[in-house]
């Protein structure tokens, strides 16, 4: 994760970025390899109980989660951060 303004870059090279499809009663994860967002957009983030992973929402509703990760709360730490500093 890359902050660049009042913008976010994360790039993907592992598929651990993933935009999270909802419909008919299913959900699928679709693999992104780069994000490019506002910080302001971002609604919510939140760190999963029982996974490594990090989910994140943006104001028109969707959502992306960082799958799998290493380190999942130092990766949501850092992401907070970087929205309370806008």
């Amino acid at each position: 994760m890359n902050r660049r303004g009042e913008f976010l870059e994360i790039s993907d090279e592992d598929g651990q970025v993933k935009r999270v499809v909802r419909g008919g009663g299913d959900t699928a994860l679709v693999p992104v390899k780069k994000l490019f967002i506002k910080l302001s957009d971002v609604c919510s983030v939140a760190l999963k109980a029982e996974e490594s992973d990090v989910m994140f929402t943006l104001e028109n509703g969707v959502e992306y989660v960082l799958n799998g990760l290493e380190d999942a709360e130092a990766t949501y730490s850092q992401f907070v951060e970087f929205i309370a500093a806008d």
